[in-house]
């Protein structure tokens, strides 16, 4: 029989209290006062959805969506499946085509601890964007818009003197107020409607917009038109020009009868290669002559009637030089002119410039769009400060100011996306 001497026995003791420890920590336990294994982290969860979206064609829309928890990751679908290296907290699709209405987009957020999807949230494709910069469209889906406008300080309205000036920056300027009579301060009209009065809004945010207006004789019309230096009387941005082609003239008023005219206009320092035209042409002609700027690529930014006789401006783009527009004039008095407005947007047009139609004081809106493009565009018409703030934080941006001096003066303005 063998003995087990002292040192065998604590060899044995201590062996096995190896393998015990090592067996408790295998286990999930402390073992030999090991430390605690990390738990998972909490599954995530969601605590604000992706919203629906409705953005215009050629624009990108945007969704997002917020969740709790730790050491998150994001994987985003469309109409369930998943999309490329979309994996961030927020989603921005590529510019939209019509033929993505209808998409929807999940956002799943996972851990180690799960997983969780959000609800779906759609996409809806409406009428086509202009092209990012371009000054032709009275800022219609434009950066300065889309995204809301008009908050970052109170609006200016006053009526231009003779031979004078104002510009600010940044800033929009909507067209002149068109409407029948005659203005109520000077200058006085010829009897043609009033078209003097503006309205320009602080932009909130970084903007390269300016808005100017300025006013001269008639006799100096053609010539300040081409004008290779700023006119007399601007306040501030004197390095505005409206013959620049970093401008856009968005309103105009002929009045030879008192041997005056205006102008008003939206300038960017980063827009480049717009070149002017002007034609004047009677009634009778009007369409024919809008028809011809459309087909030659040109946009009706501003039209003004006097002595039985239209006067419009058109502009080309240097960016946009093949791009066939359809073109068309609307003339309805002061009172029914939203809904005529309200009518050329169902049919797919923007309002690219208004003005007096004729010596009774009826207003002429001129609508735009790419040819065969019909799809409706959102419109609305607003009388009121608090309608004017409300669809300016939903993007829509002024086409068109409204004044019926008949009803005293009641301003209406015209909005599209």
């Amino acid at each position: 029989m063998s003995r087990v001497t002292r040192a065998q026995r604590s060899t044995r003791w201590c062996v096995a209290a190896l393998f015990v420890a090592t067996a408790v920590a295998a286990c999930g336990g402390s073992g030999m006062g090991n430390s605690p294994a990390t738990p998972p982290p909490a599954a995530p969860a969601i605590t604000a959805q992706p919203m629906n979206q409705s953005v215009p064609m050629g624009l990108a829309a945007t969704y997002a969506v917020t969740a709790t928890g730790s050491q998150l990751l994001y994987q985003w679908q469309r109409d369930g499946a998943p999309i490329a290296g979309a994996v961030g907290s927020t989603y921005v699709t590529p510019p939209t085509a019509f033929a993505d209405t209808g998409a929807t987009f999940t956002a799943t957020v996972s851990n180690a601890g799960g997983s969780v999807s959000s609800t779906p949230a759609s996409l809806t494709v409406t009428a086509r964007a202009p092209a990012g910069g371009d000054l032709r469209f009275q800022q219609v889906d434009a950066p300065s818009t889309v995204n809301g406008w008009g908050n970052a300080g109170v609006a200016l309205s006053t009526g231009l003197i003779a031979r004078g000036g104002l510009s600010s920056s940044p800033a929009l300027g909507t067209a002149f107020e068109v409407g029948a009579g005659n203005c109520a301060v000077p200058p006085v009209t010829d009897g043609t409607g009033c078209e003097w009065f503006l309205t320009e809004t602080p932009l909130s945010g970084a903007s390269d917009l300016a808005v100017a207006y300025a006013s001269d004789t008639f006799d100096n019309f053609a010539a300040d038109l081409e004008a290779s230096s700023p006119w007399p009387g601007f306040m501030g941005l004197s390095q505005l020009m409206a013959s620049s082609p970093q401008s856009v003239i968005n309103a105009l008023d002929t009045e030879p009868g008192s041997n005056l005219f205006a102008v008003g206009f939206v300038y960017s320092p980063q827009a480049s290669g717009f070149s002017l035209t002007r034609q004047t042409v009677a009634p009778a002609d009007l369409q024919a002559a809008l028809t011809e700027a459309g087909a030659a690529s040109r946009v009706v930014t501003a039209i003004s009637y006097n002595s039985g006789l239209l006067t419009f401006l058109a502009y080309g783009w240097q960016a946009d030089g093949a791009t066939v527009y359809d073109a068309t004039a609307v003339i309805a008095s002061p009172a029914d002119a939203p809904d005529a407005a309200a009518a050329l947007a169902a049919q797919g047009y923007i309002i690219t410039a208004t003005g007096i139609a004729n010596s009774a004081g009826d207003v002429l809106l001129v609508g735009t769009r790419v040819q065969g493009d019909t799809l409706a565009r959102p419109f609305k018409s607003a009388g009121s400060q608090s309608e004017y703030a409300q669809l300016e934080a939903a993007g829509y941006a002024v086409v068109g100011v409204i004044d019926n001096l008949a009803l005293a003066r009641s301003f209406t303005y015209l909005y599209e996306r």
